[in-house]
C-alpha cells in the first residue's frame, strides 16, 4: 500500500511540473524529484531580487530512517514557492537502490551518497534540511563540506554521541518483533497520529524489518555518531526545528544541538511530534522559507498550498499556534547540564 502511495505522489508531482530523475551515485541508483517555483512565485522572487532574473536557491530535503522523500509531501507545495526543491530517496528506501549485491548501505555510505547528490544537483552549494536521520546526515555533511551547505535546517535530528543507555529505548522500539510495538512507535512519533498512517502500520512493520533499517542499526559504530568536535566544524548558519511532543528519540538530542551547535536558531513547534513537516506543515514551511541568508525570505505573503485554506486556518487545525517572527522570540531554553 505504501509503495502505491509513493508512486501516486510521484505522478502528482510530475503532473505539477516536477522532473523525476534517477542517477548513479557511488554504485547506488538514486531516485529524486526536482520541483521549481511556479510563474507567480518566480515573479515574487524577481521582485525580491530587484527585478533581476530569478535563480531560486536549491533546497535538498533528506528523510529519516525507514522513510522516503514522501515524508515531505505536505510541505513540498509550500516550499517550492521559494526554492528549487530536490527531494531524494536515499539508497535502500523508496525508489532508490543500493549497489548490486548489497542489501543496505552503512551510515557513512549514506552520508557519502548525500554529499555526491548535493554536488551533482548544486555544485555551488545548497540549503540542506533533514528530519531525524536525515538531519543527522545533514549535520555530518555540513561538518565535512561547509562549501556545499549554505544553511542547515535540522528537524528533530538524531545522531548525537549520547550515552548508550540514552538510545536503549529507541533501539528497543525499532528492533522489537512484538505486534503492538508499531502502535507504540506511532504514539511516540506523533502528537496526534494521523488516521491514514494507522492504516499503513503493516507496511511500516515490514519496512522496519528490512536490512536498510535493521542491519543499518546493527552496523552503527561510535564514529558514526556526531561528536562535539564535528559540530564545532560546522560553519553554516543553522536552525533547529523541534516538535516539542517528540517521544521517539532522546531529549538529549535537542540539548546536544542547542549546546554544541554554535549560533543555532531554535524553533520549537508546539503540539507536534517527531515529524513537524507531517504534523505541522505550514509552520515548518514558514521556518524553512526564512533560513539565514535566503534571498527574499522576509516579506513573503501568507503560505497557501494549491487548493488549501489560508495558512493561519490550516496551522490552527494542525495543532500549531500562531507565533511571532523568529527574531522576536524568546531565547532557546538552556539545555540540561549547560
Amino acid at each position: 500500500m505504501l509503495e502505491l502511495v509513493r508512486r501516486l505522489v510521484a505522478l502528482e508531482w510530475r503532473a505539477r511540473g516536477a522532473r523525476l530523475r534517477r542517477v548513479p551515485l557511488g554504485g547506488s541508483s538514486v531516485w529524486y524529484a526536482e520541483l521549481h517555483p511556479g510563474r507567480r512565485d518566480l515573479a515574487a522572487l524577481r521582485a525580491a531580487g530587484g527585478g533581476a532574473a530569478p535563480h531560486p536557491p536549491t533546497l535538498v530535503l533528506l528523510h529519516g530512517l525507514g522513510a522516503s522523500g514522501l515524508s515531505f509531501y505536505p510541505v513540498v507545495p509550500l516550499l517550492r514557492r521559494g526554492y528549487r526543491l530536490v527531494v531524494p530517496d536515499l539508497p535502500g528506501y523508496g525508489g532508490s537502490r543500493p549497489p548490486a549485491g548489497r542489501e543496505f548501505l552503512s551510515f557513512p555510505e549514506l552520508v557519502d551518497v548525500a554529499e555526491r547528490l548535493v554536488e551533482r544537483v548544486a555544485p555551488d552549494g545548497a540549503y540542506v534540511a533533514g528530519n531525524s536521520m536525515g538531519g543527522w546526515i545533514a549535520a555530518k555533511l555540513a561538518s565535512r563540506r561547509p562549501d556545499l551547505v549554505h544553511a542547515l535546517a535540522l528537524i528533530n535530528p538524531g545522531g548525537p554521541a549520547l550515552r548508550a543507555e540514552d538510545w536503549a529505548d529507541f533501539v528497543r522500539l525499532v528492533m522489537a518483533e512484538e505486534r503492538g510495538t508499531m502502535d507504540e512507535w506511532l504514539r511516540r512519533m506523533f502528537h496526534r497520529p494521523p488516521l491514514a498512517l494507522r492504516l499503513l502500520l503493516w507496511d511500516f512493520r515490514r519496512i522496519m524489518r528490512r536490512p536498510s533499517v535493521a542491519q543499518l542499526m546493527a552496523s552503527l559504530t561510535a564514529e558514526d555518531f556526531l561528536s562535539e568536535e564535528e559540530l564545532a566544524r560546522v560553519r553554516s548558519p543553522a536552525v533547529l526545528v523541534w516538535g516539542e511532543r517528540d517521544r521517539l528519540i532522546p531529549d538529549g538530542c535537542r540539548a546536544f544541538y542547542l549546546k554544541r551547535l554554535r549560533g543555532v536558531r531554535y524553533e520549537p513547534v508546539p503540539d507536534c511530534g517527531h515529524c513537524p513537516q507531517l504534523e505541522c506543515p505550514h509552520r515548518t514551511a514558514e521556518i524553512l522559507l526564512s533560513l539565514p541568508g535566503l534571498p527574499g525570505a522576509r516579506g513573503r505573503g501568507p503560505l497557501k498550498a494549491p487548493g488549501a485554506p489560508a495558512a493561519g486556518t490550516a496551522s490552527r487545525r494542525s495543532g500549531s499556534r500562531r507565533r511571532r517572527p523568529a527574531r522576536a522570540r524568546a531565547r532557546a531554553p538552556s539545555p540540561p547540564g549547560s
